[in-house]
């Protein structure tokens, strides 16, 4: 029993002194990057006054949590007031509403696999898995698309002290919605990547269910970042060790 005992201390000993590290703001790196295609880039609405919404997948990799998103977008006026586009090809482009702290809902969701044979041609988000409501980034210009001169801005999300834990090998999707754009004729878009994977990114405009973002040259997938913290590896050699050596010394006292 007094065996057990010390086995379980050294355990919560390690676990607690690793999420120590980690909320002491270890330094992070970049765990999934599809950055902004600054050429002829377009912006696709995704804003709950449409209502709309866009989502992207990616695979997780090494198994460490998510802890700060960075993302891309831009603002435009339609042609027509409260005639609402689907995306910013042709429209005037504008910069964001001055003084403004714009919120986003972004949600985390489980993949849905293509599977022909059932009728589903492309993947898709399935079930919500997390959701971060209302959050403020930091905003920061980026810059302008040479071709079309759209302008880009970047989001910085720092969610460290709530990250989004995952399992190694899954894909998952991750989906970025502004939800309070003043009531004037602007619009808000995620803006697209020229770092495709898998299957394109895919948008729901006013309730027409999830359709994939292609045309007939590429697939469409959308501008993010996805931040980590490795796992102290060190750490964990040396709790490892701990525990192999406890385990001598307990075997050593039984014998």
């Amino acid at each position: 029993m007094r065996s057990l005992f010390v086995i379980c201390a050294v355990l919560v000993i390690a676990a607690l002194t690793q999420s120590a590290i980690l909320a002491q703001g270890a330094p992070s790196q970049t765990k999934w990057q599809q950055l902004p295609d600054m050429k002829n880039g377009m912006q696709f609405s995704s804003e709950t006054k449409v209502p709309s919404i866009v989502a992207d997948d990616w695979l997780c990799v090494d198994g460490n949590p998510v802890v700060g998103i960075t993302w891309w977008g831009g603002y435009w006026i339609p042609n027509t007031p409260g005639n609402y586009a689907y995306y910013s090809d042709s429209l005037l482009t504008t910069n964001p509403p001055a003084t403004y702290a714009q919120a986003f809902n972004i949600t985390i969701w489980s993949d849905i696999p293509a599977d022909p044979a059932k009728g589903i041609y492309y993947s898709m988000p399935g079930q919500p898995l997390k959701t971060y409501t209302g959050v403020v980034p930091t905003l920061s210009y980026y810059g302008a698309t040479s071709q079309q001169g759209r302008l880009v801005y970047q989001y910085t999300l720092d969610i460290s002290n709530d990250p989004f834990l995952q399992d190694k090998g899954t894909i998952y999707w991750i989906s970025i919605v502004s939800t309070n754009l003043d009531n004037r004729n602007l619009q808000w878009g995620w803006h697209e990547s020229n770092n495709h994977w898998n299957d394109a990114a895919v948008q729901d405009f006013k309730g027409s269910g999830w359709y994939a973002l292609e045309n007939n040259l590429y697939k469409n997938d959308m501008a993010f970042e996805l931040r980590t913290i490795p796992e102290p590896s060190g750490l964990i050699a040396l709790a490892s060790g701990v525990i192999g050596i406890a385990g001598i010394i307990i075997r050593r006292r039984q014998s």
